[in-house]
């Protein structure tokens, strides 16, 4: 049995963890607890989450035990984690390190009735270095992106071998052109590339789902993944970007991550970012990844600044934010949930959740109206743990808005 467990780490990835757990968020092809169960295919998974989001876990996955009682021992996971081999859950307990950061831990069952103390466990038991990654920051994701994408195309075409492919360059419609091995395009049942695109896989693997659509004037450049039912209409997309489901994606992106059901559809730049679920991103909304004078991005996290060490950070959108038409962002923008962002200039380097503009704040009533609309208009309805945990959201944030747009820079 594998248990998958969010720590203490877990705040510094706010927003985006504002309505899920770390592990659903994306990171190449898939999320974090995808990869994980793609290694443990026949175990049981048991997930361990912050409280408030516990409804909404078991909401989205059903096969699995939510906050239940461990009386096993198992192979423990970090929410943060992607692991690089398979661990196996049988053997010696120890504390599983990657480097000096703690990946998890393979315990007995008298240990496993003890995991509410991580620290102690970490103090007493032998240590096991593993093949590992671990999500500190938000922009991890971005930066992992490439090699997850390359990582898992290559898994793709091993679980493939023996089956024919779903798509060859031969099949190609006349007039899209592929640029590139054709071994590494896959179009999967419903996909469709039109007249007029092109699809580069000189720079890595494009993989596109179910449904999805590249429409006439758009360039995609792997590695790239377009998810089921995301449409690519007259956009740059440059290496290193994976789209969830049902994105609407125009003008120009690179190295980014949409979680899914995002709307980036017109004209503007996004680049070396992380974009949350039911983000609708205004005409001419562009970001910065790249500070003039070359130096390491910092990144404003609890009223401190964080040093990167990355010279291209973009911004980090959490979940229902919506942008005006010509909205510049910041480089390393942290941007709350619910965030309305319609304000002219340069934005601060932190949005808190549930903004309207710099100085007033969206209220909860007319956000759920607002989120109802949105999420029917993907077919998706709002359940009442969702709209709980969005009540909870709302009412957490206090009058902190003033006080974060403080540092707002013209």
């Amino acid at each position: 049995m594998v248990c998958v467990y969010e720590d203490e780490g877990i705040g510094r990835l706010s927003p985006l963890v504002d309505l899920r757990p770390a592990f659903d968020l994306r990171c190449g092809r898939r999320t974090l607890l995808e990869k994980l169960r793609l290694l443990y295919p026949r175990e049981e998974f048991h997930l361990w989450v912050r409280d408030g989001i516990a409804e909404l876990v078991a909401e989205a996955h059903v096969d699995c035990r939510v906050n239940k009682p461990v009386r096993q021992g198992r192979l423990f996971i970090s929410a943060r984690a992607i692991l690089g081999e398979r661990i196996s859950p049988r053997g010696q307990e120890a504390v599983l390190l990657a480097g000096d950061d703690v990946v998890g831990f393979r315990l007995c069952a008298e240990c496993a009735v003890k995991m509410s103390s991580l620290g102690g466990l970490t103090a007493t038991l032998a240590q096991e270095q593993v093949k590992a990654k671990v999500v500190k920051w938000p922009w991890n994701l971005a930066d992992f992106n490439v090699i997850e994408l390359e990582r898992e195309c290559r898994r793709h075409g091993r679980a493939s071998a023996g089956r024919s492919r779903t798509s060859k360059a031969g099949t190609l419609p006349r007039g899209t052109v592929l640029v590139g091995p054709s071994a590494r395009l896959t179009i999967a049942a419903g996909a469709r590339l039109w007249p007029g695109a092109v699809v580069s896989t000189e720079t890595g693997p494009v993989m596109i789902g179910r449904g999805a659509a590249v429409r006439p004037g758009s360039l995609v450049e792997g590695p790239c993944y377009i998810g089921p039912g995301t449409i690519i209409d007259g956009a740059r997309v440059g290496p290193g970007c994976s789209f969830g489901p049902e994105c609407r994606i125009g003008g120009e992106v690179e190295a980014s991550v949409f979680q899914g059901f995002s709307n980036k559809h017109h004209e503007g730049f996004l680049g070396h970012s992380f974009v949350g679920e039911w983000v609708n991103l205004g005409a001419m909304t562009v970001n910065s990844d790249l500070k003039n004078a070359y130096q390491s991005v910092r990144v404003s996290y609890g009223g401190r600044q964080v040093d990167t060490g990355l010279l291209k950070v973009g911004c980090y959108i959490g979940d229902h934010v919506k942008t005006a038409i010509g909205s510049l962002l910041n480089t390393g923008v942290r941007v709350g949930t619910f965030a309305n962002w319609f304000e002219s200039g340069l934005s601060p380097k932190e949005i808190p959740a549930f903004a309207w503009g710099a100085g007033a704040r969206w209220e909860l009533a007319d956000a759920l109206v607002c989120a109802r609309q949105v999420m029917l208009r993907r077919g998706i309805e709002m359940t009442s743990a969702y709209e709980k945990r969005l009540a909870s959201l709302w009412g957490s944030r206090g009058d902190s808005v003033s006080s974060c747009i403080a540092g707002r820079k013209a």
